[in-house]
């Protein structure tokens, strides 16, 4: 079962002046990859390749095409500034709400615990995931993966009133990504392939 490289496909560049070259392989797997090569001197200067990663119904599909470096540079800026804003709220939220949390579980058995965390089965995980996670990974670890920014709405939902600034500082980064999105998207519509 090893990788089989295809021949490569050469295509114009931007400019036209030149081409880049598109290389492929797959496997028995269904897996494929692509790596994109410019050739061209002049377009090398000026545009650098966006590939984006899409999931869609359960197979991922990579979208590349060739973009001005300056865009490229705006989409890496957003995607920084999503990423240290995330990184800031799962930190300061756990420093703050890492106690009362611990604390607000403290003495309760695992299934009340499971009941509160998913509203008695409304979402993941089952009981029976859940008692897996607490066997391999122990109840602190399993509590202290709420603090993950996808999880922290159930932090905000126990805790309360009390961790109501966390929602704030939720929407902020949410915000972040909208524009990272919207940057992203727009070096979609830019890119030429």
């Amino acid at each position: 079962m090893s990788w089989e490289d295809h021949a490569p496909t050469r295509r114009p560049c931007p400019c036209g002046k030149g081409h880049y070259t598109v290389f492929q392989r797959s496997d028995d797997w269904g897996r494929f990859e692509e790596r994109w090569e410019m050739e061209c001197g002049a377009c090398k200067e000026k545009y650098g390749l966006h590939s984006a990663t899409y999931n869609r119904k359960g197979i991922h599909e990579t979208s590349s095409g060739w973009v001005p470096h300056a865009v490229l540079q705006e989409v890496a800026a957003a995607r920084l500034r999503v990423e240290e804003a995330d990184k800031r709220l799962t930190a300061d939220a756990a420093s703050q709400f890492g106690e009362p949390w611990r604390a607000h579980f403290d003495g309760k058995a695992k299934k009340t615990i499971w009941s509160e965390l998913t509203e008695d089965g409304k979402c993941y995980p089952s009981l029976g995931t859940f008692y897996t996670h607490v066997r391999d990974s122990g109840l602190d670890r399993v509590l202290a993966r709420y603090f993950d920014r996808r999880e922290l709405s159930t932090v905000i939902r126990i805790l309360g009133p009390s961790a109501s600034t966390l929602g704030e500082r939720m929407a902020e980064v949410e915000r972040l990504e909208r524009e990272l999105d919207a940057r992203s998207s727009c070096a979609r519509q830019q890119a030429f392939s």
